[in-house]
């Protein structure tokens, strides 16, 4: 399944609460209650030597991929539009493509916005240019 279906079919589920604040809060609110779910399997693993239990683990996972989802949607954004940007923020991090701690630490946050803008550009443009040939 790639990520066009999967929005097309979670979103079946959606419970339309009737303003895009309210959308928005929502799933806010939904990414940060399921991530908590999945630091607390972490920390019984970490701090009481309980085993992990992947199963649960990629469950909540994918309750917290549900609630991005929505966000995208709501904001009327694709999950390709986040990996693109996450990649270019990624690549102005770590010029050499690879972790570096120095770099991870030292960010500097300017070029990592400036990345992502000439890439929101770059796209923008391809939508304008593919529409005007229509």
């Amino acid at each position: 399944m790639n990520t066009q279906e999967y929005s097309k079919l979670a979103l079946r589920t959606a419970n339309d609460l009737g303003g895009r604040l309210d959308n928005i809060m929502h799933a806010a609110m939904g990414i940060a209650g399921e991530a908590g779910e999945v630091i607390d399997l972490v920390k019984k693993t970490y701090a009481y030597e309980k085993a992990l239990d992947d199963k649960k683990l990629i469950e909540e996972v994918s309750d917290i991929l549900w609630y991005i989802n929505l966000l995208l949607a709501v904001m009327d954004r694709t999950w390709e539009e986040v990996f693109d940007l996450n990649i270019a923020k990624l690549e102005a991090r770590y010029p050499d493509l690879r972790f570096n701690a120095d770099h991870a630490i030292n960010r500097d946050v300017n070029a990592e916005q400036k990345a992502m803008l000439v890439k929101a550009l770059d796209d923008q443009d391809s939508t304008l240019s593919a529409g005007a040939l229509r």
